[in-house]
């Protein structure tokens, strides 16, 4: 198989098993998972950490685990926001780089600029990334200040991760700037993510701001799997030979399916700038992973969103 072509993979994300609004069931991805030969969850899987909903999101996130595993189907969990310890890993490369795939929680210091402790989550981004060794990676770094800032949300709300719900995000207009400010700047972030920290990768797949898009972004295809819960539509990426395929993900009770067209499809390929491009992102991120913990926190703040 040539380095460009991938065994049929599916990548979902943002399931939030567990919570009400969430996926319906681990149960209702049976018909869909057995479909591949491997399956990437993309974070949010489950809200494992919430108090109100853990007992349920442990036990709905073993049945998934065994719905592939006796299904012979790989799975592969990268960690979010709402379940950091669910996996140490933190992004996948596949197709010797040319995809690469994480949550997006990383990508901006406050994690969810619409949550009402999004102020608190900063600060804690911002106090781990500086106290992190000089000889940390740069992603890695910002990895380990997300899952820090992420438990700051829980310590403050004392229960668990805020959920958004059409009601709270009604009562506060404000918060409804935010999220679309976050939905029209994320594709940039994610693409310039793409350009520091995998920059062979033509193709670059997010979740968590839980709206599914497919675009171009100075070169790259960035690609949001959406999300089970308010205010998503689910969506997939489908990896298969030398494409890759988005696809809508449908209620067909009692089980999920994946739109039979898909809703965008391109070839797997490495990353060509077009000409007369710049990259906006931070540049010195490119040449020099490990840096100064000052310097790169000064660096990276070009990847904000205010």
């Amino acid at each position: 198989m040539s380095p460009l072509q991938v065994p049929r993979t599916l990548i979902i994300s943002d399931m939030h098993l567990g919570r009400p609004g969430g996926a319906r069931s681990a149960a209702a991805f049976d018909g869909l998972v057995s479909q591949f030969d491997r399956v990437i969850v993309n974070g949010d899987a489950a809200e494992l950490h919430h108090v109100r909903y853990q007992r349920d999101a442990e036990h709905e996130l073993e049945r998934f685990r065994d719905g592939c595993v006796s299904r012979g189907v790989r799975l592969d969990f990268i960690a979010g926001n709402h379940d950091p310890f669910v996996s140490d890993v933190r992004s996948i490369s596949l197709a010797d780089g040319a995809i690469y795939v994480t949550h997006g929680d990383a990508m901006h210091p406050a994690i969810a600029p619409w949550s009402p402790f999004s102020r608190s989550m900063r600060e804690c981004f911002e106090a781990t990334l500086k106290a992190t060794p000089i000889d940390t990676p740069l992603d890695v770094a910002r990895f380990n200040a997300a899952r820090a800032a992420s438990l700051a949300e829980w310590r403050v709300m004392g229960e668990g991760a805020h959920v958004s719900t059409m009601t709270n995000i009604a009562l506060r207009p404000h918060r409804i700037a935010a999220v679309l400010a976050y939905w029209t700047r994320y594709p940039r972030l994610a693409a310039e993510w793409g350009a520091s920290f995998a920059p062979r990768a033509g193709t670059i797949i997010v979740g968590h701001s839980h709206r599914a898009f497919a675009k171009t972004v100075n070169g790259r295809r960035v690609a949001n799997t959406g999300a089970y819960g308010f205010p998503g539509t689910p969506h997939a990426i489908v990896v298969e030979g030398s494409e890759v395929r988005m696809h809508r993900v449908i209620d067909r009770s009692p089980y999920y399916a994946l739109q039979s067209a898909p809703s965008a499809k391109w070839p797997i390929a490495f990353h060509k700038a077009p000409a007369g491009a710049r990259h906006s992102g931070p540049r010195a991120v490119e040449s020099a992973p490990m840096m100064n913990r000052a310097a790169a926190s000064s660096a990276m703040r070009s990847m904000d969103v205010e």
